[in-house]
This record gives C-alpha cells, structure tokens and sequence, in this order.
C-alpha cells in the first residue's frame, strides 16, 4: 500500500498544471456527491418517506439530465467546458441549498431536477476539459486518474457522511436519525459544492489545437452533425450501463441495511470500501488497455462485473460484499477507458455533445428503471433488481465490443 501510495504521488507531482486543477476539482466536487448520496435516502426516510419515493426521486433527478442532456452538450461545445463547470457547482449549491429547506414532495421533486441537471452538468464537462488539455496517448492513464480519485474520495465521503448524523446529533442532543441531524450533515454538500469553484475559477489554457474555433463575427464554428446511427452506437454501451445503474445504485445504502440489518456508519464505511475499489479499478486500467487496446479492455472489464453483481444475491454477507466490490472494481476500470476511445473517435467540435449524449443516455437508462425498481423492491425485495442489474452489464459490455474501429486520433 506504501508503494502504490508513493507512485500516486510521483505521478501526480508529474502532472500539468492544468491536469492537477482538474483532478481537485474532481476530489472535491466528488466528496460532496458521495456524502449526497449517503445521506439522502436516509434524509427522505426521516421525513417519512419510503423506498418507493426514493425511487421516484431518484428518476426525476436522473430524468433531468435526460431532459437538459442536448442543452448541456451545446453549452460544453459552445461556452467551452470550464465556463460550464463553474456554472454546474454553483447551481448544484444552490439546488441543494433549496433541498434542505423544503419537505413537500413536490417541492422536492423540483429541487432533484435542479441538482440533476446541475450535477450532470458539471461532471459531464470534466471529460472534454481534460481531452482538451492532454495529448491522446495520455487520455487512457489521466481519465483513469481523474475517475479514481473522484470515486476514491467516497472513501472520505461516505465514512464521514455515516458519522456527520451521529455528531450533529450529539451536539444539538437529537436523535442521529431525525430529520433535523440529517439536514446538518447534508449542509456540509453545499460548503463542498462551493468549494470546488476555487481549482478552476482561472483559465485553463488548452491544447493549440483545441482552442475553439471562431469566424470573423467572433462566434463560434457551427458543429459538424454527428450521424444518428453513429450517435446511437457510442451511447449504447452507457445505456445499458445506466439500467444496470438504476435497479441498484440509488438503493444500496437501504440494501445494506434492510438485508443485513447494518448500522448508518457501517453502510458509510461498506459503500466507502466500494469507493475506494473502484477507485482503484479506474486508476489502473490503464494497464489493460495498453495490453488489449482501449476498446477490448473497456469491454471485458465491463462483461466481468455481471458475475460478480450474481454474487451479492448470497444471503451471505462476506460473499455480499465480495461481489460488491469486484462489480465496483470492474466497473470503475471500464467506463473511463471507454470515455477515452470515445473521445478518440469525435473531433474537438463535438467532444461536448457526444459526452453529454453519453450523460444523456445514461441517465435515462437510470430513470427508466430506477422507480420501477423501488416498486419492485417493496413487493418482491432485492433479488430481481440484481439479475436485471447482471443482464444489463453483460449487453452493456457487448455493446462496446460493436463500437466503430478506431481510425486513429482525431
């Protein structure tokens, strides 16, 4: 551990300028989601909801990125990525900041669309950011880099967001499960939210070629238009991975508890491991890649997790959580290395809008399942959502196998 610890930091020290704004950013804005996510379901809970408005909740926070997933692609492409991260964090403070200050579960519908769209927003501007700011052999190592440490940082996330209940708690004398210590702890998103502003308030200068384009007026050059059975078969695979997503993901924390009857801070620390595999499964697929090609890599990574996503249906929780962690590892490791041959495959022009189709579909996967799937839950438990969940991954990994041959780097 000492030895992979001491690479990192070499690494690291070894990056561009540039590159090391965006990974703090990426921490940061990441420490906040993964508190989020911890957190809110339990929130929803204390405020007397149940699962199955968890699940709607969660599609409408999904669909908003479906909805806003064109937009967001025209904003990258046109206003340049950085200008559209700053916009997504603040909007995802002040989305939050409304969250906590309404109960009505309309007005909370409304406020998960705000922090949908915005939180799609701003991740989905990263992986342009980046493209435009690395040379192509770089793209394999520094999207791993980038994915690992925003997912790595939910080893801090989620063990601190298990414990911020309890202290909040403590120091007003209430209970740790109330809905007063739950919204304490959630105000530490809007301060992280805020905080990933600062890495890259300045201008991050980009590659020459790059730079956007202008005509004469000073306006942007028109995009090239992308073929739609093109557009289709790049956000296939993310697709399938969004379903797989939405019949598992916004319900893990309740997984763990409701089946293993665990504690708030032993959740916080399991889905905290699960960060930090995953994390580590981004960081070092890289590897695979330059052995198999980023295209077979991404894709084997990804068939590899439907075996372990059948292992968490053992009653078992040793095996639980072993299966938790393969699926995580292999997932973390397959979807940047996808992101980077997808960027391999567009033109600097349309970097945003096939990302944001990516986001787009992705999102919709999730939408499409996720409140399906907090019905199914209520009536039929666990057990469908993780075959369903099984049977995603595997035609997701298929899809990748039948993206388009690289013709070299554009």
């Amino acid at each position: 551990m000492l030895t992979i610890r001491l690479r990192a930091q070499a690494a690291i020290a070894q990056l561009p300028s540039p590159v090391r704004r965006i990974l703090a950013h990426s921490l940061i804005l990441g420490l906040a989601m993964s508190v989020a996510d911890l957190l809110f379901n339990f929130y929803l809970v204390s405020l007397g909801y149940s699962t199955d408005t968890a699940g709607y909740l969660s599609t409408i926070y999904r669909f908003a990125g479906v909805v806003a997933g064109i937009p967001i692609g025209m904003l990258i492409d046109r206003a340049g990525a950085q200008r559209a991260i700053q916009i997504g964090a603040a909007l995802y403070a002040i989305g939050w900041v409304a969250q906590l200050m309404v109960s009505n579960i309309w007005a909370l519908g409304v406020t998960q669309a705000i922090i949908g769209a915005a939180g799609l927003l701003t991740l989905t501007s990263v992986v342009p950011l980046l493209t435009n700011v690395i040379h192509s052999e770089q793209r394999a190592a520094i999207f791993g880099l980038n994915a690992g440490a925003a997912m790595v940082i939910g080893l801090i996330g989620a063990t601190v967001g298990g414990i911020l209940p309890a202290l909040f708690g403590g120091l007003i004398a209430v209970d740790p499960q109330s809905t007063t210590a739950y919204r304490l702890a959630l105000c530490s998103v809007v301060i992280l939210s805020l905080m990933a502003l600062l890495p890259v308030l300045k201008a991050i200068p980009l590659l020459p070629d790059a730079a956007p384009r202008t005509n004469a007026a000073g306006a942007g050059q028109a995009n090239e238009r992308l073929p739609f059975i093109f557009i289709v078969r790049m956000t296939l695979p993310s697709l399938l991975l969004g379903i797989g997503a939405g019949v598992f993901l916004p319900f893990q924390n309740l997984f763990f508890r409701q089946q293993f009857q665990l504690s708030d801070a032993v959740v916080g620390t399991v889905l905290a491991c699960g960060s930090l595999i995953m994390g580590l499964g981004a960081m070092f697929g890289s590897p695979f890649a330059k052995r198999l090609g980023l295209k077979r890599a991404a894709a084997i990574l990804r068939l590899g997790s439907a075996p372990a996503m059948l292992l968490m249906l053992s009653p078992n929780l040793i095996l639980t959580m072993i299966g938790f962690f393969i699926r995580g590892a292999c997932i973390g490791a397959s979807f940047p290395l996808n992101d980077a041959y997808t960027m391999q495959l567009v033109s600097p022009r349309n970097r945003g809008t096939i990302v944001s189709s990516t986001s787009m579909v992705w999102s919709l996967g999730w939408a499409a399942t996720a409140s399906l799937a907090g019905l199914i839950e209520k009536q039929y438990g666990f057990a469908p959502l993780l075959i369903v969940g099984t049977v995603s991954y595997v035609l997701s990994g298929i899809a990748i196998f039948a993206l388009p041959v690289e013709q070299g780097s554009k």
